[in-house]
């Protein structure tokens, strides 16, 4: 963002969870503050201000002539592909002399992947630390089926880092596999360490939803060790990966930035930045 009248405009999903909405906020005002921007916020749903009112706080306290939208949401379903389109398309009609830019959503990143792990060992770190044998990765589930897959994407990474064990996919609503038949079907293939873990950002209605779902199975198999890891939360990487987006808008993720030779997976170390003369093509 180059010029001296830009500022941010954070856009949350929502939520009726009054700890979501803080969390939210907290993160919010981390990258205000790393960015040294004029920033505001709103929501698609369930939460205020709507997004068209936290745009017209922004410019009308400030005298801006360029915003960057930045989505604070996981993957790219309809609210990021259909509704923040839309709400853009609306802000350039009711201030046509601001520019508005948005970057892209959260999508699949090392730092994302990092915090997963974390989050989901914590739980197993008393008395003394050990892995689970299967982790049920929780998402959100839509009726895009792109943003089903990117799930299942997210699972294999994890599995294939090697940190928290085998990663099964599961999804709290609107696809399948549901969370209760993920867990019904590695208790039958003899999982003896499940940690349920959700792909979620902050607290709401569906995070509690797996996690009651998650309890009710386990008192049907109490000889289960079963752990329930926690959100992402307002972690800080988060913060500055949103911050690498508003300051690179125009450098987007190819399936490369998260291969072998750009990240350290187990047994391929070796190939981290391999140039094309020092062999990256050979396998």
């Amino acid at each position: 963002m180059s010029s001296s009248n830009s500022g941010l405009f954070i856009i949350g999903h929502g939520t009726k969870s009054g700890l979501g909405i803080e969390q939210f906020c907290n993160l919010a005002n981390q990258v205000a503050e790393k960015a040294s921007l004029p920033t505001g916020y709103g929501f698609i749903e369930l939460a205020s201000p709507e997004i068209s009112i936290g745009l017209k706080n922004l410019v009308t306290n400030h005298r801006l002539d360029q915003v960057t939208v930045v989505p604070l949401l996981l993957l790219a379903a309809g609210h990021v592909k259909n509704d923040i389109p839309a709400a853009l398309a609306d802000a350039r009609r009711a201030h046509p002399n601001i520019k508005f830019d948005s970057i892209r959503d959260l999508s699949i990143t090392s730092q994302l992947l990092e915090i997963i792990e974390q989050r989901t060992l914590q739980p197993f770190t008393q008395p003394a630390p050990f892995r689970p044998d299967h982790v049920v990765l929780v998402g959100r589930g839509s009726t895009d089926p792109d943003a089903n897959s990117d799930l299942y994407k997210i699972a294999r990474l994890l599995s294939e880092r090697g940190q928290i064990g085998e990663v099964h996919p599961a999804f709290v609503s609107l696809a399948l596999p549901k969370v209760t038949d993920t867990l019904e079907r590695l208790y039958k293939l003899g999982a003896t360490q499940i940690a349920v873990t959700p792909y979620f950002l902050f607290a709401g209605a569906l995070l509690e939803r797996i996690y009651n779902e998650s309890r009710a199975w386990h008192l049907e198999h109490p000889e289960i060790e079963l752990a329930l890891a926690a959100e992402m939360g307002p972690d800080p990487r988060i913060a500055d990966l949103l911050i690498s987006k508003v300051l690179n808008p125009d450098v987007q993720m190819m399936n490369c930035d998260m291969c072998v030779y750009r990240n350290p997976f187990p047994g391929h170390e070796h190939k981290v930045a391999l140039t094309f003369e020092n062999g990256f093509h050979q396998h």
